[in-house]
């Protein structure tokens, strides 16, 4: 039985509607499933009566967006009350801050000779659609419009630090929306630790914040063979007594490094977060 903890949906910058997502687990044997759009579950709630019918059991998700002495931190929240008022009140404030952020990157580009000729306000909704916007979608827009060949190339010559399409981002802090998580009976996991690229020293100060606020897991395995990485978050999770998270970050099928549920074994001396759930599971295959 395959299980995946981390994956996105049209509700924020994935390209599967949640009921294609549904179907692709299906396709792949991915049996229990978190949608955990980013700051927002609708893509949970869109999903829920649809996995029900294809028999997936489809778990409470949302990826979170925090800030962390000056760094955007990403904290998965599993298996939490959906409806919880300080949750989703809070969630509602990050969106908030995402449209106030994509209006301040609209408005750089646009000054831009390049940009100047493009309803670039437009094209994102079009984009966007009904989901939460991203920076993911600005990527997405300049692929379309032949800017860049790819997302990489997106980030690296408009869109991160330092580029004319950057715009700081400001979240509310990591102890705070751990709190909100913990609230709603959920479990906190930090997401992605290596794609921080801190060293070994700042990554155990970020745990122990975490930790100290009360998060409880941390993502072990997020790719699709035993790695290096993967054996040092596992003993990282193991010294902090963390549970252990597996979670694809899916995102688009022509991602074809990134196919949900394709993932590597959790190593033994992990705790499986999914023991932990208020409706265990026990077993993987």
């Amino acid at each position: 039985m395959k299980v995946d903890f981390h994956c996105h949906t049209t509700a924020s910058d994935g390209a599967l509607k949640p009921q294609q997502l549904i179907d692709l687990a299906v396709q792949y044997d991915v049996a229990t499933l978190a949608i955990t759009d980013h700051d927002t579950t609708q893509g949970y709630s869109d999903a829920l009566e649809y996995a029900s019918q294809k028999n997936i059991r489809l778990i409470s998700g949302v990826e979170a967006s925090c800030d962390w002495q000056g760094h955007t931190i990403h904290i998965v929240g599993l298996d939490f009350d959906h409806d919880h008022p300080t949750l989703q009140n809070g969630l509602r404030n990050i969106r908030h801050l995402r449209q106030q952020r994509a209006d301040a990157m609209i408005e750089k580009l646009s000054s831009r000779p390049n940009f100047s000729k493009l309803d670039l306000a437009a094209l994102l909704a079009e984009q966007v659609q009904d989901g939460v916007v991203g920076r993911g979608h600005f990527a997405q827009l300049l692929i379309q419009q032949n800017y860049v060949k790819n997302s990489q190339q997106a980030f690296d010559k408009y869109l991160k630090k330092g580029r004319v399409g950057y715009v700081k981002s400001e979240w509310p802090e990591l102890v705070e929306v751990v709190n909100w998580i913990k609230q709603a009976n959920g479990i906190a996991v930090i997401a992605h630790p290596s794609i921080y690229k801190f060293t070994s020293r700042k990554l155990n100060r970020l745990i122990e914040d975490f930790i100290a606020a009360g998060g409880r897991g941390i993502e072990v395995v997020n790719q699709p063979r035993p790695s290096s990485e993967i054996i040092g978050m596992a003993e990282r999770a193991q010294r902090y007594e963390l549970l252990a998270s597996v979670g694809s970050d899916f995102h688009r099928p022509e991602h074809n490094w990134r196919g949900l549920g394709w993932l590597a074994p959790l190593p033994d001396q992990c705790r499986p977060v999914w023991e932990h759930f208020r409706n265990p599971l026990k077993t993987l295959s």
